[in-house]
């Protein structure tokens, strides 16, 4: 039985990581602030740490899913993706 709780545990993990991805790729369809994604997920239901958008986004940039740009103009450089 625990062997089947683990394998369940694997596959749920699994399933939130790619729906995960998913949803941040919908919502990349204009550029936009990472904070603004992860404010505009969060009022969506669907609440993600800044913490894991980050490396989430640079792991689909590298993938050649989306691109990213850092805008320089303000103070403290800020990605937009």
């Amino acid at each position: 039985m625990e062997e089947f709780e683990n394998i369940f545990e694997n596959v749920s993990v699994e399933l939130r990581r790619g729906l995960t991805n998913l949803v941040v790729l919908s919502q990349c369809k204009q550029p936009a602030y990472g904070y603004e994604l992860v404010k505009s997920l969060g009022e969506k239901g669907f609440p993600l740490d800044a913490n894991t958008v980050y490396p989430l986004l640079r792991r689909l940039e590298k993938q050649g899913l989306l691109n990213s740009d850092w805008d320089t103009t303000t103070d403290k450089p800020v990605n937009t993706t």
